[in-house]
């Protein structure tokens, strides 16, 4: 993950990759969706590789009288988070490795929540499993733990088809902004940006077999496009 100790690897992501994410609100509303569905309130929540804090302040939004624990790798990504959550005091943003389990010794209250977006695909997948385990252990009873997040496909064909849609998306945003490129450049600076060597994907059902195993109700794929995906799973 040493990309993303490098501030222009993160602020090409927060500027240029994360907008060619589609259905980038769909995913907010489902976050949401879950969570109100799930639990009769948020008093505490843990977003682990929380980036600038998007999900945080998502979650924040609905519910702001929240205690939030914001975990992320990148200095430069703790600082964004900083700024994000300026409108939200006494969150505790910290910068933590996730790839180790001692991110477990910031924790002050059981969360009812612990979410995490785009940032668990990062470790390798023994640690995957472990994470997930910690996580279990951390949440309340009822809790919820929700992923959002890069998964692999299972095929050239499904690959090839996920590249192509966020091209399409990138290419139609900096259209409206008025500084069209040609597709082919783009796609070519998607398939060759160094971020995507720390990538290590997996399937979602692997992972949601996971979640299961590990003792996580409800568990299920809650959205999925290509290779993004939205899965859950409840601590009952």
């Amino acid at each position: 993950m040493d990309a993303w100790k490098n501030p222009s690897i993160v602020d090409n992501f927060l500027t240029n990759t994360r907008k060619s994410l589609p259905f980038g609100i769909e995913q907010f509303d489902i976050l949401l969706r879950l969570i109100s569905k799930s639990q009769t309130v948020v008093n505490n929540f843990i977003d682990l590789g929380c980036g600038d804090g998007i999900l945080a302040n998502t979650l924040l939004t609905r519910y702001p009288d929240a205690h939030g624990l914001l975990l992320d790798y990148s200095p430069s990504m703790i600082d964004a988070a900083k700024d994000r959550m300026s409108a939200f005091p006494n969150q505790i943003i910290i910068q933590s490795d996730l790839s180790k389990s001692n991110w477990q010794d910031n924790i002050i209250s059981k969360p009812d929540v612990v979410m995490s977006g785009y940032a668990i695909h990062h470790l390798k997948n023994g640690r995957k499993y472990e994470l997930f385990e910690e996580i279990f252990e951390t949440l309340s009873p009822g809790g919820i733990f929700v992923n959002i997040d890069h998964v692999a496909s299972v095929s050239k064909f499904g690959n090839s088809l996920f590249n192509e849609l966020i091209v399409d998306t990138r290419h139609a945003k900096l259209k409206m902004e008025g500084k069209e490129k040609s597709k082919n450049d783009l796609m070519s600076e998607y398939v060759n940006r160094p971020d995507q060597y720390d990538n290590i994907l997996l399937p979602v059902t692997t992972q949601c077999d996971w979640l299961k195993e590990i003792g996580f109700s409800d568990v299920d794929c809650y959205f999925k496009c290509f290779e993004l995906a939205i899965y859950a799973g409840i601590k009952k």
